[in-house]
């Protein structure tokens, strides 16, 4: 109990000292007059972006997990997205091999090997499309560093499988010796964590396409979302520059800090990478809150249906009895 107390401080003093850090640099005044200055329809836009990436998200889940349809993969990766932006260290996480297990039968170590792909597939891509940014960039600056990490990205995505299942081996193996049977859960745990790791390889090419693709169309949509953002505040990028912000800003606010969510976190990270392409900081602070604060909104209320949705419905257990 003493613990969980000190991690919530610890939590929320690094979230509300990066957002008083970030308003120190402000005219609160001004910057609240700016903040409602925002254009309705360019936040409708936001909006339906937002759901858009929600949409791919769960598809690119139902393509891996197979046995749960988009009608359960939708509410719930839209409870897992919100869950996540309160929540400190990303735990909201593990809330979607959760439900697919109460709400599909899906098996909870195949979700969470698909949860770790998927995440370092987002984190593959994040770094791609900054590489990109830069090469097409007058400057060109930093290419041979974002090389080698694109590279060793590559090779990390390619081989997955491989890997996570050595690091399983190794560490069933020390398990073993440690713990000497004391603890039979974690001996299960990890087994069926091996075994999911060896059935993950059973996805057809096809399949492989439609998450790269659906992969691709979450950073798209992510960066048209917060082109839209910025739109609303009267802020116009060229393309190039509008895709290494978002992704800087994606990649910061995906950290597993110990934060309240994203609240702080995603804010810096948005600063951050829109001052470097060019936004002055009083406007990349001010449309960094309204992202934080529309995106928000925006996971409310989808998470809020979609879990009355999942409620309604019984799990596959009870079903027929």
């Amino acid at each position: 109990m003493k613990r969980r107390l000190v991690r919530s401080a610890l939590a929320i003093a690094v979230s509300g000292g990066l957002l008083a850090w970030l308003l120190s640099r402000l005219e609160l005044g001004p910057a609240l007059d700016r903040l409602a200055s925002a254009d309705p329809s360019a936040v409708a836009s936001a909006g339906l972006f937002s759901f858009l990436v929600l949409l791919l998200r769960a598809h690119r889940f139902s393509v891996l997990t197979r046995a749960a349809g988009l009608e359960i993969t939708t509410p719930a990766v839209a409870i897992q997205v919100f869950l996540n932006r309160i929540t400190p260290f990303r735990l909201g996480e593990i809330s979607l091999p959760l439900l697919l297990r109460r709400h599909a039968g899906v098996d909870l170590a195949s979700s969470l090997v698909v949860l770790v792909f998927v995440r370092l597939l987002d984190l593959a891509i994040v770094v791609w499309a900054i590489g990109l940014s830069l090469a097409l960039g007058p400057t060109g600056a930093n290419l041979p560093m974002l090389g080698a990490a694109s590279f060793l990205l590559v090779v990390l995505v390619s081989t997955f499988r491989l890997w996570l299942g050595g690091l399983l081996r190794a560490a069933r193996a020390l398990w073993t010796r440690a713990a000497r049977g004391r603890w039979s859960g974690a001996d299960r745990a990890l087994d069926k964590l091996l075994a999911a790791t060896s059935q993950a390889k059973r996805l057809a090419g096809r399949d492989y396409a439609k998450v790269a693709l659906a992969s691709l169309g979450i950073f798209a949509g992510q960066t048209a979302l917060f082109g839209a953002i910025l739109l609303a505040y009267g802020i116009r990028l060229p393309l190039f520059s509008l895709a290494r912000g978002a992704a800087v800003a994606q990649a910061g606010s995906a950290v597993p800090v110990a934060a309240v969510g994203t609240i702080g976190t995603h804010e810096a990270s948005w600063v951050a990478g829109f001052v470097w392409v060019g936004v002055p900081v009083e406007e990349a602070i001010v449309t960094g809150i309204a992202g934080q604060l529309l995106t928000l909104a925006f996971a409310a209320c989808f998470a809020l249906p979609a879990w009355i949705w999942l409620q309604r419905r019984r799990p596959p257990a009870l079903e027929g009895s």
